[in-house]
This record gives structure tokens, C-alpha cells and sequence, in this order.
């Protein structure tokens, strides 16, 4: 039993000293990666919007001296072509600062828009054209002091048309 307990020993000292003899070096770890360039976080100014926020800040950035939409809705209504609550919409697509819109009993959609001045009006009529004519056919535009009136009769309709025409002369006529 003794020997065996001393072969024991010798064995474990053995595999002790082989354990903790030189080895050959293992290669050293990759150093870490570089830090990656710090993200630039935009500011307010410069982070993008979402709907709510655009329109929020469309409605309090309104271009003064313009045919203010509840002016025209307003017009309308008390020459005979009543409308719905006006809803704002999103002015950027036309390159407006300000959009509404509201409908009549009839089906008449009646869009307003105002830019800086006339000649960005102009430029949001071409727009327009360029951009809604093939997908919405049929719409009426005119401009006057940067205010932009769109109406949208739909599928063809003599009380919408007579709505339209009408809504045309009163706008002229502001």
C-alpha cells in the first residue's frame, strides 16, 4: 500500500511538473477591434419627422398675406357650396406650407393650399400636374396670392360640376 500510495505521489508530481513546465506560447489574443466612429445623432432641427409633427409644425409655420384656407372654406360655404370640417393635410408633397381639405354633400372634394406667394403657387400647380393628373383625372386648379385651390369632382356628376364651377368663381372673386 505504501508503494502504491508513493507511485501516486511520484505520478502526480509528475503530471504537476509536466503541467507547469514551459510550454510553447500560445498566440496572443487579436487585439480588441478599434472603437467604432461615434454616430452623429441629428438634432431636433435635423431628425425627421413624423406626420403628426410635420403637420403639427406646418399649421404653426402658415405663410401670412396669403387667401388663408377658412377663408376660402368660408366663402364657399356662404356662396352655396357648404363644406365639411376642413382637415388639414400634408402641404410638403406640393411644396406648400399648408394644406386643407373638406368635401361637399355633394362628393365635391375641395383642396386648399398655401405657399409663400403666388409664383410658389404656380410652381405647386405644375407639381401637381406633373404628379396627381394621371392617378386623379378630372381636377380643377387655379391659383391666386399663393393660395392654391384644388377641386376633385370624381366620377363625372352635374351637382358636383355646378359645385366646382361656382367654388372657381367665388375663388376668383376673393
Amino acid at each position: 500500500m505504501k508503494l502504491t500510495r508513493s507511485l501516486h505521489v511520484i505520478a502526480l508530481t509528475f503530471v504537476l511538473t509536466a503541467a507547469c513546465s514551459a510550454r510553447p506560447a500560445l498566440p496572443s489574443p487579436p487585439p480588441p477591434p478599434s472603437a467604432p466612429a461615434p454616430v452623429a445623432t441629428p438634432s431636433a432641427a435635423e431628425a425627421p419627422l413624423g406626420l403628426y409633427e410635420r403637420l403639427a409644425r406646418e399649421a404653426a409655420t402658415r405663410p401670412p398675406g396669403v387667401i388663408a384656407a377658412e377663408t376660402v372654406a368660408t366663402a364657399l360655404s356662404a356662396a352655396g357650396v357648404p363644406l365639411g370640417a376642413p382637415k388639414q393635410v400634408l402641404a410638403r408633397p406640393l411644396g406648400a406650407r399648408y394644406c386643407a381639405l373638406a368635401r361637399t354633400a355633394a362628393g365635391l372634394v375641395v383642396s386648399v393650399c398655401e405657399f409663400d406667394d403666388d409664383a410658389q403657387a404656380a410652381r405647386g400647380v405644375d407639381l401637381s400636374h406633373r404628379t396627381f393628373d394621371r392617378l386623379i383625372p378630372g381636377r380643377r386648379l387655379t391659383h391666386k396670392r399663393g393660395t392654391l385651390l384644388t377641386l376633385t369632382m370624381g366620377t363625372p356628376d352635374a351637382k358636383r360640376a355646378a359645385e366646382a364651377t361656382r367654388a372657381e368663381s367665388v375663388f376668383a372673386a376673393l
